[in-house]
């Protein structure tokens, strides 16, 4: 199937569909706002910007925040917490905070000690808002077989849920500067993605805003938390919108879809999309 992306302003929201034959976007209440969960990533540098998406993040007023990874420059550095702690402090004390691991968090024993995860604290899952929400350490490796892909498998196939988001690190797809697929992933868990009709994948690592569309899962490379911003250096197949923005995500489930919202640090939604449950 070929997509096309198609973008028109509608009451002052920008919105972009990447198929035609996606659902029509349901309307979002004006008492849940863009719903409840926020998504955003890739925190480590340049606090003011980490600030201002905080500070955005802060007026949804969101129960429950994930974020992709890269939380700071150096894991093992104790005085970088200390700043992401400042930061992030009134966030965390309102909101339910569960992030991903990434690579710059270097596998720091400071990392696990800053939260209080599920499971093992590196993969693990969580259900709110009636999403199903798995969060994976990409840093380790997911090969099949493996321990972390055997859980996956598990969780993949005993959700309750009428959607599914899965969040790690690295992105399987992304036309920022890193490496295509760095870390294989296409190979290991997009498979299961694929068979499990998993409704979106959230990752950082690019720090830009990316959302691309392959098997029937939605990828969204949600890295724009404040580290120094990229620009595009491919071209894919799969991309449907590539914008090197600061910006967080929201997401909501509303009757019969899910919908993902990404908006600015000026409260500018740039990109919209939604999921149908057993589609």
């Amino acid at each position: 199937m070929n997509c096309k992306i198609l973008v028109c302003l509608v009451a002052g929201i920008l919105v972009s569909s990447g198929c035609g034959d996606e659902p029509q976007l349901p309307s979002i209440s004006a008492e849940s706002g863009y719903g409840r969960i926020a998504v955003y990533g890739d925190t480590r540098t340049n606090h003011g910007d980490h600030r201002n998406v905080v500070a955005a993040i802060m007026r949804e007023n969101p129960e429950v925040v994930f974020h992709t990874g890269d939380l700071v420059d150096n894991g093992l550095e104790e005085d970088q917490w200390v700043v992401f702690d400042d930061i992030t402090g009134r966030l965390r004390e309102r909101a339910e905070f569960f992030p991903a691991i990434g690579n710059h968090e270097r596998n720091s024993r400071l990392y696990f000690d800053h939260f209080e995860l599920p499971n093992n604290e590196r993969w693990y899952s969580v259900e709110r808002e009636g999403i199903d929400f798995i969060i994976l350490d990409s840093c380790e490796g997911i090969e099949a077989g493996s321990r972390q892909y055997r859980w996956l498998e598990n969780e993949l196939q005993g959700g309750g849920s009428d959607f599914t988001a899965v969040l790690f690190h690295h992105p399987p797809y992304s036309t920022g500067p890193h490496g295509e697929d760095e870390m294989n992933l296409r190979e290991t868990v997009v498979p299961l993605f694929e068979e499990h009709r998993v409704s979106a994948v959230f990752n950082g690592h690019d720090h830009i805003y990316e959302r691309s569309f392959k098997g029937g899962v939605h990828y969204v490379v949600a890295g724009g938390g404040g580290a120094p911003l990229y620009e595009q250096e491919r071209d894919s197949e799969y991309s449907q919108k590539f914008l090197s923005i600061h910006h967080y995500c929201m997401i909501s489930a509303e009757g019969d879809s899910m919908v993902v919202t990404a908006i600015d640090t000026l409260g500018n939604v740039f990109d919209r999309f939604s999921v149908r449950a057993g589609r």
